[in-house]
């Protein structure tokens, strides 16, 4: 999640102004590693991934 967070960082995404649905949406439409997700499983990896950054 670091990796997909600071790449659409750069394209002015910030994912910690977001919900983790949002997010996972936006990976899942916009990011080919995450374009065949089960979107479930990816609100969890964001969600804990937001979690764990409190920064």
């Amino acid at each position: 999640m670091d990796v997909a967070a600071a790449r659409h960082l750069a394209g002015g995404f910030d994912f910690r102004a977001y919900t983790p649905h949002k997010i996972a949406h936006e990976l899942m439409c916009w990011d080919q590693m995450f374009e065949d997700a089960d979107y479930t499983q990816l609100v969890l990896a964001v969600r804990n991934w937001q979690s764990c950054r409190r920064d």
